[in-house]
């Protein structure tokens, strides 16, 4: 027996199809000649901030122990079936695909497959890699998707990792309204969090498990394992056929796309982790998107709360200039408009104190004494009492907003942003199901 890796990306489009249900055939049929799944498949969210990030932006990998003599026949079933079933009409498919046959992963191959989620990667670059390894590539028209497939199988997720189980429909029903039952998803919620997480939108109630594209995914469950995501399918009822389910090992959830930046460092593309002083009071354009900016010793940015983010906006108004924020997001290139971060996450590290200078009261009544004027102290003109400048206090308000870490809604939530809860989860694991 020996051990492939095989990695597939770039097969879907807004019309349909999904990576992760091409992977799930392929191990199926791969299954049917004898091969052995090795560990999970594993599915890579790539840069959000791609300009050329398909719908669902995600790539995926996974590794079989064959006999060596099966090799050339598994080639021809995942080289086929990725003809089949990718969606090679739409302009914009560029599959690709790669075999690499080795036991372990080099350094440079895990470097490359940071760098596909966290930068922009040339299809060349990945070509002069495979050459370098020794990986197999192989491009359906432009062939972009070797970029993924080789970042897929390149990333060993052993930083962080999450995993998600999905189910598919059967073909006759992609396309149309996606039926599970609301209660249990909600029921679901209740048993299961924060062991899976981003089921409900709390804001809102919206489901989030079931997407909104006619792919042919009914719905995915997020978690830290593969028993939380298994227990909680049990919970979630079906209201139409599965076709078939499978789990997958992901960066899903796991903020490896940010990077820590200087301001003046920070460039389109990228997203950035970055520590500053907001030195412009936020402010409310068309739309509902609140925009600040701040400062560090490199330079000023803006930063935006999109309308979607909801109630995360008003954790961003209350900021005031002075104040130290550390800011999570990602940058786009929009040549016409400031630099941006749009925030994924907000971290209120400092805030500065709110002053306000209180007239001293009346001895006898009680109340506010009224100013005679500039350094002519205060007087209670009914009970004719006087004091001097000096009686009167400075006192610190209470900030409407207190430190500490906020995040946007799971409905405006990137698959790779980290929610809060897994800070907290991730640290104090609880026990497994």
């Amino acid at each position: 027996m020996t051990q492939l890796y095989i990695g597939i990306d770039d097969t879907d489009s807004k019309e349909g199809m999904c990576t992760t249900y091409v992977g799930a055939v392929v191990i199926e049929k791969l299954r049917k000649i004898g091969s052995k799944l090795v560990g999970f498949p594993k599915l890579i969210r790539l840069n959000p901030s791609c300009p050329h990030k398909t719908r669902g932006n995600c790539s995926i990998a996974f590794a079989i122990e064959i006999q060596e003599a099966q090799i050339p026949r598994a080639k021809n079933i995942v080289l086929s079936t990725v003809q089949e079933l990718a969606e090679l009409h739409v302009e914009t498919t560029n599959p690709g695909v790669v075999f690499y046959q080795h036991k372990q992963i080099p350094a440079k191959l895990r470097s490359f497959s940071k760098k596909v989620v966290q930068d922009i990667v040339t299809i060349e670059e990945a070509e002069v890699l495979a050459g370098e390894i020794g990986a197999e590539v192989h491009k359906f028209k432009f062939g972009r998707g070797i970029i993924g497939a080789l970042a897929a199988i390149g990333n060993t997720l052993e930083c962080d990792q999450t995993f998600e189980l999905i189910t598919y429909r059967i073909p006759k029903n992609r396309g149309t309204p996606r039926k599970v039952d609301a209660d249990s998803v909600a029921e679901m919620d209740t048993k299961t969090y924060p062991r899976t997480f981003d089921n409900l939108d709390p804001s809102t109630g919206e489901i989030r498990i079931t997407p909104h594209t006619p792919c042919p995914i009914l719905y995915g469950i997020r978690g830290e394992s593969p028993a939380a995501v298994k227990k909680a399918h049990k919970l979630v009822k079906d209201l139409e056929p599965i076709e078939r389910v499978m789990v997958y090992k992901t960066n899903q959830g796991t903020d490896e796309h940010l990077r820590r930046a200087k301001i003046s460092d920070a460039r389109p593309y990228w997203s950035v982790i970055v520590d500053g002083a907001v030195c412009q009071t936020p402010r409310v354009i068309m739309g509902g998107h609140v925009i600040f900016r701040i400062r560090d010793e490199t330079g000023e940015i803006d930063c935006a709360a999109y309308e979607p983010t909801r109630q995360f906006r008003e954790v961003v108004k209350k900021l005031i200039v002075g104040d130290r924020v550390r800011v999570y997001g990602g940058i786009k290139e929009k040549p016409e408009l400031p630099r941006t971060i749009n925030l994924e996450k907000l971290a209120v590290l400092k805030l500065v104190p709110v002053l306000r200078k209180e007239n001293p009261r009346c001895p006898h009544c009680g109340k506010r004494m009224k100013s005679e004027g500039r350094n002519k102290g205060y007087s209670c003109k009914k009970c004719k009492v006087r004091a001097s400048p000096s009686s009167a206090k400075i006192v610190k308000l209470k900030r409407r907003v207190d430190l500490g870490k906020f995040e946007v809604p799971p409905r405006a939530r990137r698959h790779l942003a980290k929610p809060l809860v897994r800070d907290i989860h991730v640290r104090f694991p609880k026990r497994e199901f």
